[in-house]
């Protein structure tokens, strides 16, 4: 495998935090709307019911405003407590089954993570499990501006400079599980390309089993794993 680096989504790639998410937006939703216990929005009223919204949903701003009826700045607002409410929380993601052994045969190729969720409970989460080794960098949502989250190309190019990659030139891997995903693996080749001609980005499109499937004609994925050992399989022909 010749590849500069593989950067990976975290949220329904490496780990399934539905529930987790969950139990947080409930949690963060409740300084907005008081009586959210009682009237459990849809989205959040079982696991396959939040796959499926977040499936459609093109990104964490547009469900806020969409599924819960918040505005611009208790949106904004919102972001900035989740972090701490998720630290507070104590329900762990789960590591999808065959992940760890995917990792463990890329072991020796420079690996990141670039999520909308927060990089500490990141970390500590795939230290939790036993992975966080892989990983050179963590870009979290907190390590990027408001207006710079995915699909904005900013947390691939600080991600790569953690990583301490300074020649582009060549090829890179995104593996996430959103057509938003895909997206910004475009954006960040073609912001990659302005000064390195030769920088490619593989868009990976990883779906676990029974996890909900999102496809968007206008962001096709370059590969579809349907499997952890499918993705094993994917990564090594590239």
């Amino acid at each position: 495998m010749s590849v500069k680096a593989i950067l990976w989504d975290y949220d329904g790639t490496i780990m399934d935090s539905s529930r987790k998410s969950i139990e947080v937006s409930l949690e963060v939703l409740s300084a907005f709307i008081p009586d959210i216990y009682e009237n459990v929005p849809k989205p959040l009223s079982s696991r396959e019911n939040f796959q499926e919204t977040y499936g459609r949903i093109s990104d964490w701003v547009e469900l806020y405003h969409t599924c819960y009826g918040l505005n611009d700045e208790q949106t904004r607002e919102a972001v900035k407590m989740w972090g701490k409410v998720q630290l507070k929380n104590k329900t762990e993601a789960e590591l999808y089954s065959g992940i760890a052994e995917v990792l463990e045969n890329f072991k020796n190729v420079k690996m990141g993570v670039c999520s909308q969720n927060g990089a500490g409970i990141i970390k500590r989460s795939l230290e939790h499990h036993g992975v966080l080794k892989y990983f050179g960098a963590v870009i979290g949502v907190d390590d990027v501006l408001f207006d710079e989250q995915k699909p904005h190309p900013a947390a691939f190019i600080n991600c790569l400079d953690l990583l301490g990659i300074d020649d582009r030139n060549g090829t890179f891997v995104y593996i996430g599980d959103h057509s938003v995903d895909v997206a910004f693996g475009r954006n960040a080749e073609a912001t990659l390309k302005k000064d390195f001609p030769d920088a490619r980005v593989v868009c990976v499109a990883m779906h676990h089993p029974g996890d909900y499937c999102e496809e968007d004609e206008n962001f096709m994925p370059d590969h579809v794993a349907k499997s952890s050992s499918e993705l094993l399989r994917i990564l090594n022909g590239i």
